[in-house]
């Protein structure tokens, strides 16, 4: 009788161990810094951002970005009026237009979640 149970105890473990685990994270590796502890990730919260040439609302603009753009932040820093301005590859943004991340799938996250709304 003991070896019956011991023997479905076995097998019933067996299968559990084994059982696929569906929500399993995958990494996507397209992005070496995605997780680099020195490097943050902003996502564009408006529907449309203008990159600016210097860190003030009057400077001229040099191209510009749209909600749910996830940027790598180059620099930070902060203007007279204590604005805080986030520099990135194409120009200066002000932190009213972006969220910041520490790594950049967490950024995707609220890419996708924007994005999605918007539909």
């Amino acid at each position: 009788m003991k070896i019956k149970y011991l023997l479905a105890l076995v097998i019933i473990l067996f299968v559990s161990c084994n059982a696929k685990d569906e929500t399993k994270i995958i990494l996507d590796n397209s992005e070496p810094l995605a997780l680099a502890p020195d490097v943050s990730w902003a996502v564009i919260t408006e529907p449309y951002v203008a990159y600016k040439d210097e860190k003030s609302w009057e400077a001229k603009g040099a191209g510009h970005c749209r909600l749910g753009d996830i940027l790598q932040v180059k620099g930070k820093s902060q203007d007279k009026d204590h604005n805080i301005w986030y520099l990135f590859e194409d120009g200066w943004i002000s932190q009213d237009s972006v969220t910041v991340y520490n790594n950049r799938y967490k950024a995707q996250t609220l890419s996708e979640s924007l994005l999605n709304e918007k539909k």
